[in-house]
């Protein structure tokens, strides 16, 4: 069971299949103990621009970043942390920030790639 929870939260991380189906079984892996995965800035960028790219629903993206926000096994390395977990807070909540676009896709990937 251990090594399919990580496999279910590192598919959600790198958005490999369909959004619902990944969340669902992210949460139940949560719930279980197990293994932490990491959550990098190098994930991120590929999923933004995958999303810009049009292959990942852009319009989405913010209950990806949620979803990945609320999971217990998901972990930050100390020098990336202040950044990804703002990225994330200020990605799964447009309505306190900004509407989800290419353009603040692409302000997110070279934050990342500059910091």
């Amino acid at each position: 069971m251990e090594s399919d929870a990580c496999q279910a939260l590192t598919s959600l991380i790198r958005w490999e299949s369909s959004l619902d189906g990944l969340i669902d079984a992210a949460n139940r892996c949560d719930r279980h103990k197990g293994p932490s995965v990491r959550l990098d800035r190098d994930a991120v960028r590929e999923v933004l621009q995958r999303s810009i790219s049009g292959e990942l629903d852009i319009l989405k993206l913010p209950r990806w970043a949620g979803a990945i926000h609320i999971l217990d096994r998901v972990e930050i390395d100390e020098v990336d942390v202040e950044m990804l977990t703002q990225f994330l807070f200020e990605v799964s909540s447009p309505e306190l920030f900004e509407p989800i676009t290419v353009d603040v896709c692409q302000r997110w990937i070279s934050r990342m790639e500059h910091a």
